[in-house]
């Protein structure tokens, strides 16, 4: 299988959050660079970006940074490159947050008045910043030096002065926050769609593209300030489960075990992995117990089954419960779920005592009781034949990682 280079810079970009273009001869550059436009408009600067991207040599990895301390990484392609485009452009990105004090030292060194810092605070937030910026700059060069093999490709580091700069005084009003707010809004909505309906692989790519933006302190306390964003991250990914189908009781489990960790975390790359595991887990949530599109009626016998698996169950008393005919609910349910409901019973059975396993519960017969199940010798032929191994088996498996990872 041949692997393109840019398919791998693209991949190491989404990875990074940072923005990837491949522009062509003559493209209009300008648009890629959002603050300078609405700073001081298309003209000038365009013309001075074009005649600078038309100068760049061939097999050098440029290193841009300007006087707002945004920086982009931008190199010609080689003539190989020709059907994709003439220029990699990587950016924008910092090399560190720009806090409220910094922030204010980059507006009064290029002229930007104190009115607007709201509006420059909602760009800065959406930039995304790179530890260790020096490491990562080298790695994206050393790849991009495979384009030209048996050459030198060496790095050239270029700094773009805007503090001579007219500042247009009309050029903010309001349009760059309402552009970036507007853009974080979409990928929330794209993210809760995701959860909505259990699609884990393209919920985890609308967190990662969500990181990019930096919401604005709320609180002075900045442990706070990350628990606080937590919540509302949970008490959003709790409603999108519920509007994928999903019987409240199950959410509410989940939710209250997620607000516990949250209370726990103390620092941003603690929030970004707890973030994701709630995504992980909403969407695992939907994809087990999602009722959409199903029947009133399954709907109810489904989440009677899964609220009452300690309880006798069986055809006749779910039949009796909803008062309808038998045959017709075994009809009905085969035809909806793929399954039979005494398969489904058993099925979800086995689901809550791998969870009871996992979660330290380690006497069988305790377990066999909280499953609804009275025979001892039959959960263990049923789960053996479920999990492919038998109880004792599985506590020892699970028993064993814990000591491992202690």
């Amino acid at each position: 299988m041949k692997v393109e280079l840019l398919d791998v810079l693209r991949k190491i970009m989404e990875c990074s959050n940072v923005g990837m273009k491949v522009l062509s001869s003559g493209e209009h550059a300008l648009k890629e660079f959002v603050l300078y436009r609405m700073l001081y408009g298309d003209c000038e600067f365009e013309q001075n970006l074009s005649s600078w991207i038309s100068a760049m040599k061939k097999a050098v990895f440029y290193c841009y940074q300007d006087t707002y301390d945004i920086s982009y990484c931008i190199a010609a392609l080689p003539a190989s490159e020709k059907n994709s485009g003439d220029v990699l452009l990587l950016g924008p990105f910092m090399e560190y947050a720009a806090e409220e004090e910094h922030l204010s030292r980059l507006m009064k060194r290029n002229h930007v008045p104190p009115q607007y810092k709201k509006e420059m605070r909602e760009y800065y937030n959406a930039v995304p910043v790179i530890s260790q910026a020096d490491r990562w700059k080298e790695m994206c060069r050393e790849l991009f030096a495979l384009f030209y093999p048996g050459q030198t490709v060496r790095t050239e580091y270029f700094l773009y002065d805007f503090s001579d700069w007219q500042f247009r005084q009309e050029s903010l009003d309001n349009r760059l926050s309402a552009t970036i707010i507007e853009a974080r809004y979409a990928i929330e909505e794209k993210l809760m769609t995701a959860i909505e309906n259990g699609d884990t692989t393209a919920a985890l790519k609308y967190i990662s593209e969500s990181r990019q933006f930096r919401l604005t302190k709320r609180y002075p306390d900045s442990v706070r300030d990350i628990r606080n964003g937590l919540i509302v991250a949970n008490t959003l990914y709790r409603k999108a489960a519920q509007a994928g189908g999903v019987h409240p009781v199950h959410i509410d489990e989940l939710s209250a075990k997620l607000a516990r960790y949250c209370e726990k975390v103390m620092t941003y790359d603690e929030s970004s992995r707890l973030m994701a595991e709630m995504v992980r887990q909403y969407c695992l949530l939907v994809q087990n117990y999602s009722l959409r599109g199903h029947s009133l009626v399954i709907q109810k016998v489904v989440n009677y089954i899964n609220l009452n698996l300690s309880e006798k169950l069986s055809l006749a008393l779910l039949a009796e419960q909803y008062f309808i005919n038998p045959s017709y609910l075994s009809t009905l349910f085969k035809k909806e779920m793929g399954i039979s409901i005494s398969s489904y019973i058993s099925q979800q059975r086995i689901r809550l005592a791998l969870r009871l396993f996992n979660t330290g519960n380690t006497q069988i017969q305790d377990v066999v009781a909280r499953c609804g199940i009275e025979d001892t010798s039959y959960f263990r032929k049923l789960f053996k034949k479920s999990v492919g191994m038998t109880p004792s088996a599985y506590i020892s498996l699970i028993h064993g990682k814990r000591h491992n990872i202690g």
